[in-house]
């Protein structure tokens, strides 16, 4: 089991059955057995910039990213909740999207 501290949550990942969770910063851990869990399918990390992602679906079309938390951390505002929505890696050009269908995850 990975942990990984963001400036607003604390990310447990299973690689044994590629699933994580998402708890606020500051919970304890033991939470986490009662909490939602979900699927992934890649976990990307870069070490040189503090970030990480992981992929939402098999495609890897959707991902969810975040930055590790350090002392002192410039990332940190009064906001710790704000959404940043960014594109998946490798963005497919314009007009060449497909509908969401009831495969997808």
């Amino acid at each position: 089991m990975d942990r990984i501290e963001s400036c607003n949550s604390l990310w447990l990942l299973d690689s044994t059955v590629m699933q994580f969770c998402r708890l606020p910063r500051g919970t304890d851990p033991a939470n986490a057995v009662s909490a939602p869990w979900q699927r992934y399918y890649a976990f990307e990390d870069e070490s040189d910039t503090g970030a990480f992602r992981v992929a939402l679906d098999a495609r890897r079309t959707r991902w969810l990213a975040s930055w590790r938390h350090v002392e002192p951390c410039a990332r940190c505002t009064d906001d710790r909740t704000r959404e940043v929505v960014m594109p998946p890696p490798g963005t497919v050009g314009a007009g060449s999207s497909r509908p969401r269908g009831a495969g997808d995850s």
